[in-house]
């Protein structure tokens, strides 16, 4: 198997790494495009010098890029230019997971462990929680999760919370918080059942696209949200497909935490994949802005998010 030809560089202080050529007789694949990753916004104040410092990361579209750690303050709010802007939070999660900035531009925060998923305005005050705090729920609870993992925004303000570290379902809310529906809700690796759900997005179609990311070669599933299975993309060779994010065409970036690898998928199939990053990509999110995609790392002690620019 021929290997990855990497060029790292220093610009201005920073690491940088151009991936010029990936040519794996494995997979039969090379990059279509060149990628420059930079480290963004580090060193971070008051990490605790631990990896999982810094588990997710949301981009607004509008210039502000924003960090969610397991240190406090657990939120940090930067500039495209990496220039900290604002922070808050401390004392509000039990278990920090998952950020996200919708449409309207609320911010959601999933705390894990404290089964809880949350809303703010991007200054850090409350508008709605989901869940019961502390409580586990099972595959047939409305009102509580056992460590949900990601949140949608649909365009007419549905919320669409993955459940998928214990149940295995997508659970829609209405805008005001209130039940509408589960989709999935059965343990399975068939099509059609859930394993392990770490990630849901909504295609220009009105599709759930959901990251199922058991161990066993992850995959992506397409729902419609009456709650119909359609199809499965699968043959995606990764370890363990945690970073989900898309952009305005549907096409889809798939970070692997333990492959070290970020993928690119339209239309089901693989068409990019860079290999040999030194990243544990846990979250990801693209800035509609700019085009560029950001991944927050948990292997980095300490704490790293990553920028990454599609040379195209």
């Amino acid at each position: 198997m021929r290997k990855l030809l990497t060029l790292f560089v220093v610009v201005a202080g920073f690491w940088t790494v151009v991936v010029f050529a990936l040519v794996s007789d494995a997979l039969a694949q090379t990059p279509k495009y060149k990628y420059e990753i930079t480290k963004f916004g580090a060193p971070f104040p008051n990490a605790t010098g631990a990896a999982r410092d810094t588990v997710s990361v949301a981009a607004d579209g509008k210039g502000s890029i924003l960090v969610l750690r397991r240190s406090n303050p657990p939120v940090l709010i930067y500039n495209r230019e990496g220039k900290l802007v604002n922070s808050w939070g401390t004392g509000l999660f039990v278990d920090t997971h998952n950020i996200d900035v919708d449409r309207f531009g609320f911010v959601w925060i999933g705390d894990r462990n404290g089964q809880m998923v949350y809303k703010f305005t991007m200054d850090g005050k409350q508008l709605m929680s989901i869940g019961t705090k502390g409580v586990k729920g099972d595959d047939t609870s409305k009102t509580s999760f056992n460590r949900a993992s990601d949140v949608f925004v649909a365009p007419n303000g549905d919320i669409f919370v993955a459940d998928g570290y214990e149940n295995h379902r997508i659970v829609q809310f209405s805008k005001d918080g209130k039940f509408i529906k589960i989709i999935g809700g059965i343990k399975g690796k068939e099509p059609g059942r859930f394993d392990a759900v770490h990630g849901v997005q909504m295609d220009s179609k009105g599709r759930l696209i959901v990251l199922d990311r058991h161990d066993d070669d992850p995959r992506i599933q397409v729902w419609d949200q009456n709650g119909k299975f359609i199809e499965e993309w699968g043959g995606l060779h990764l370890t363990m497909g945690s970073g989900f994010t898309m952009d305005d065409n549907d096409t889809f970036y798939v970070g692997d935490t333990n492959g070290h690898q970020l993928i690119t998928v339209k239309d089901g199939k693989v068409i990019d994949r860079i290999g040999g990053l030194q990243v544990e990509a846990h979250q990801a999110t693209r800035d509609s802005g700019t085009g560029a995609l950001y991944l927050a790392d948990t292997g980095a002690p300490g704490g790293m998010i990553w920028k990454v620019v599609i040379k195209k």
